[in-house]
């Protein structure tokens, strides 16, 4: 009896621990957003929004805030490195789940874990001196979408893989039993076995 109201007590504790860290994170992004706020409001209130639209570029120096081009980049890098990366993901998760030996598959996984532990920084500082003189030699300039594409793929990549592997791994055993007892193959198993489970 005693152990179940300690273990109750520790419970209480840890809860309410991980409430006040999160109350703690949320107002630091508070924080962050009211100190934007107030930084960005005296230049909001001299300027109209649709000039940040209708100006010929941005040099704030020269009271010109045009934004389309970053936001366009922002918008283009990101489908880019979606319809690169979410194939890519998908068939390293089939890979290590499905088809790789299993000492390769436990290594592999352990490789997209540590390339998902990896900081963004660290990725753009590489992609900014390795991989950007590299693609500037084949197509200047190599500071480019492109570039931007192939570096934002590369750190959602090891995302997209350890969440899909995690799906897979979530599917019961007894599904590929039974795929196999009706002598499905492989591919079929994957085809047939994880639509059904979704629609289930």
């Amino acid at each position: 009896m005693t152990n179940i109201l300690s273990q109750s007590r520790t419970d209480h504790t840890l809860v309410i621990g991980l409430r006040l860290c999160a109350l703690l994170v949320a107002g630091i992004v508070l924080l962050v957003f009211l100190f934007l706020l107030t930084e960005s409001l005296p230049i909001l209130t001299h300027i109209l929004i649709s000039r940040f639209i209708t100006n010929q570029s941005w040099h704030p120096i020269q009271a010109l805030y045009n934004i389309t081009p970053m936001l366009s980049a922002t918008v283009l890098s990101t489908l880019g490195a979606l319809l690169l990366a979410t194939p890519m993901g998908i068939a390293s998760a089939l890979f290590s789940r499905y088809y790789a030996p299993e000492f390769l598959a436990i290594w592999y996984r352990r490789l997209i874990e540590v390339l998902a532990g990896i900081p963004s920084v660290v990725y753009g500082f590489w992609g900014l001196t390795t991989l950007a003189p590299l693609i500037g030699l084949i197509h200047p300039p190599g500071v480019s979408l492109l570039t931007a594409i192939f570096i934002l793929a590369l750190m959602i990549l090891p995302t997209i893989a350890l969440t899909v592997d995690a799906a897979f791994l979530g599917v019961p055993t007894t599904y590929y039993s039974g795929a196999a007892a009706l002598g499905l193959s492989r591919w079929s198993t994957i085809k047939i076995v994880q639509p059904t489970l979704k629609a289930l």
